[in-house]
C-alpha cells in the first residue's frame, strides 16, 4: 500500500517546481496537497504561483481562503491586498488592510507592517492636504472669500507664503478697515503706516487698541480723506488733548466711539470740533475742575442721530442740560445715558413740552436715584428706564401725557409698589384713549418686555393679570419676556401659556416657579428656544 504524503511534503515538492519555474506542475502539487490536507501555507504558495502566471483572480481567491482558515494570521491579508493593488483595486485592498487590523493581534510581529501598508495606501488615495486657492479659484472669487475674514485673519494669511503676501497686499479693499481690536501686544507705528499704504490711502475705518503713537493717528486722520468711522478701545495715559486734535483732523468723521474714560468737557469739545458727527459713544467723568465750563452744549449738532454716554464716578443730573441738548440735536433718533446721580429734583432739566424733543425712536436712561420723565415723544419704538441704587415708586401718572403708538420694546426696573394696571396705563393710557378706539387698535404690540418691578399687593392680582391688562402685551408679536425676581408662580405660567404668543426666550430667574412650569412652557409654547 502506497504511503500518503503530508502537507509539508507537498509544500516542499511544489516549492522545488516553483524554483525551476515549472509553475503548472507547482500548482498541481499545491492543489493535491490542499485536497489532502488544506493549510494556509499551501494556499499562500499556490497564490504566489498563480500571481506568477498573472492569474490574479485565482490568487485573490486563495488569499481569501487563507483569511478564512486563520483570521489572526497576517499573511492572508498581506497576500490578498498586495494582489488587489496589482489589479488596480486600491479601495478594495485598503478594506482588506482595515479588516486585518481588526483581527490580527497588536502584539503580532507583523502587525506594524500591516499598519504601515494601510497608512501608505491611505495617503496615496487621499488628495493633497492643502491646495493653494489662487491656483484653482478665479481671482474675483478668491477676493470675495478674503473679504469675509477678520482683519487679524487677513494679516495671518499674508504669512502663508510670499505669493499670498504679494497678492493680498495688492487688494486695497481688504485694508479699508484697520482693526486692531485683536491686538495682543503693543502695535508698532510701522504696521499702521504699512496698512494705510495697502489701502491705497482710502482707509475709511479704524479700530485702535494697544497703539500708543498718537502722532501717527493724527497724521493718519489728516491723510485719510475717506475716514468716516473711528473707534478707540484704549488710549495712552493723558492723551485727551492729542485725541481732540485727531478728531479735528478727521474732517469727514461720521462715527466716533471712545471706550476710554474722558471728561465731560472733552466730550463737549469733541462734538464742538466735529459738529457733523452722526453716531457717538463716550465713557465720561465729571471732575470738579471742569464743571465751571461744561454742560452748556454750545454747538448745534444737526446730523447727530445716535448719542450714548456712560458716566463713571458720579455726575449729578443738573450737570446735563437735557432741554438744551435736545434743542441742539434735531435729527437725534437714539439717546442713551447711564450713570447720572440725582436728588430730590430728578431730571429737572428734562423738556417741559413734547414739542421740545427730537423724534427719538430709542431712549435709555439708567440713573442712580429717582427718575421722573413727564414727556416722551410718540415716535419711541424702544424705551428703557432703570432706576439704580434704591427702589423708587413709578409715577405712572407723570407718563400719561405721552403716547406710545410705535413702542415695541419696553424695559422698566428699579421700581416698587407700581399699580397692577400700570402696563395698561402706560401703553393704553388716557392720552391714547382721547384719540378714540381706532387709535388703540392701530398701536403696535410689544415685541420685547423686560420688567424688574414689584406690583402693589392685592388679593386677586397675579402676574398673568398684570400682563393681560394691556392688549399690546400677550400677543403673537411678543418674542422676548424677561421678569427676573418678580412675584411669579406656576399659576402665573399656566395663565401665560393660555395666551398665544410668539415667545422665543423667557427669563424667570429668581422667581417661585417649579419644574412643572418649565414643562408647561416647553409643551405649550412651540416657538420657545430659551428658558432661563
Amino acid at each position: 500500500m502506497a504511503r500518503k504524503m503530508s502537507a509539508e511534503e507537498y509544500q516542499a515538492l511544489g516549492r522545488e517546481y516553483y524554483k525551476l519555474k515549472q509553475y503548472d506542475k507547482a500548482i498541481d502539487t499545491f492543489t493535491t496537497g490542499i485536497e489532502a490536507c488544506p493549510t494556509a501555507s499551501l494556499y499562500d504558495y499556490r497564490a504566489a504561483t498563480y500571481e506568477k502566471l498573472d492569474n490574479f483572480n485565482a490568487s485573490v481567491k486563495d488569499g481569501r481562503e487563507m483569511i478564512r482558515l486563520n483570521k489572526k494570521d497576517v499573511k492572508g491579508y498581506l497576500r490578498t491586498a498586495s494582489v488587489l493593488e496589482k489589479m488596480n483595486k486600491p479601495e478594495t485592498a485598503l478594506g482588506i488592510y482595515k479588516y486585518g487590523m481588526k483581527n490580527v493581534p497588536v502584539d503580532d510581529k507583523n502587525f506594524k507592517l500591516l499598519q504601515q501598508l494601510h497608512d501608505k495606501l491611505t495617503r496615496t488615495l487621499s488628495p493633497p492636504a492643502a491646495m493653494d486657492p489662487f491656483t484653482v479659484l478665479p481671482s474675483e472669487l478668491a477676493e470675495m472669500v478674503f473679504e469675509y475674514l477678520t482683519f487679524r485673519q487677513k494679516v495671518n494669511c499674508m504669512r502663508v507664503s510670499k505669493g499670498w503676501r504679494d497678492y493680498l497686499s495688492k487688494l486695497p479693499k481688504l485694508w479699508l478697515h484697520l482693526d486692531l481690536s485683536g491686538a495682543r501686544r503693543p502695535v508698532p507705528r510701522a504696521f499702521v503706516n504699512t496698512m494705510f499704504k495697502r489701502s491705497e490711502y482710502r482707509m475709511s475705518r479704524i479700530t485702535i487698541h494697544r497703539f500708543e503713537h498718537m502722532d501717527v493717528l493724527h497724521n493718519l486722520a489728516i491723510a485719510a480723506k475717506y475716514l468716516t468711522d473711528m473707534e478707540l478701545i484704549s488710549l495712552p495715559h493723558k492723551s485727551s488733548p492729542a485725541l481732540l486734535e485727531i478728531v479735528r483732523a478727521a474732517k469727514n468723521l461720521k462715527r466716533c466711539i471712545i471706550h476710554e474714560t474722558i471728561t465731560l468737557s472733552h466730550v463737549e469739545s469733541i462734538l464742538e470740533a466735529r459738529p457733523l458727527l452722526e453716531h457717538v459713544l463716550f465713557n465720561a467723568s465729571d471732575p470738579m475742575a471742569s464743571r465751571d465750563r461744561t454742560g452748556q452744549w454750545p454747538v448745534t449738532l444737526n446730523n447727530l442721530q445716535s448719542f450714548t454716554m456712560h458716566v463713571s464716578g458720579g455726575m449729578y443730573d443738573e450737570r446735563f442740560d437735557f432741554t438744551r441738548f435736545f434743542s441742539r440735536t434735531p435729527s437725534l433718533r437714539s439717546f442713551s445715558l447711564k450713570g447720572l446721580t440725582n436728588g430730590n429734583n430728578p431730571l429737572n432739566t428734562w423738556p417741559t413740552d413734547i414739542s421740545l424733543l427730537p423724534p427719538l425712536t430709542s431712549l435709555s436712561i439708567k440713573d442712580s436715584g429717582r427718575i421722573r420723565v413727564n414727556h416722551l415723544p410718540p415716535t419711541l419704538q424702544s424705551l428703557e428706564i432703570h432706576s439704580l441704587g434704591f427702589r423708587d415708586s413709578l409715577a405712572v401718572n407723570e407718563l400719561l401725557l405721552s403716547k406710545f403708538p410705535e413702542l415695541t420694546h419696553l424695559s422698566l426696573s428699579g421700581y416698587e409698589n407700581v399699580p397692577a394696571d400700570f402696563l395698561h396705563l402706560l401703553l393704553d393710557g388716557i392720552a391714547q384713549l382721547d384719540d378714540g378706539p381706532e387709535a388703540l387698535l392701530s398701536n403696535k404690540p410689544l415685541v420685547s418686555l423686560k420688567l424688574g418691578v414689584t406690583v402693589e399687593d392685592g388679593d386677586d392680582i397675579d402676574l398673568g393679570t398684570t400682563l393681560s391688562f394691556s392688549r399690546r402685551v400677550l400677543t403673537p408679536a411678543l418674542q422676548h419676556l424677561t421678569m427676573p425676581g418678580m412675584k411669579c408662580t406656576d399659576d402665573d405660567i399656566e395663565a401665560l401659556v393660555r395666551c398665544k404668543t410668539g415667545l422665543k426666550d423667557i427669563d424667570l430667574s429668581c422667581t417661585q416657579i417649579t419644574g412643572a412650569a418649565i414643562v408647561m412652557l416647553a409643551d405649550k409654547v412651540p416657538t420657545l428656544e430659551s428658558i432661563k
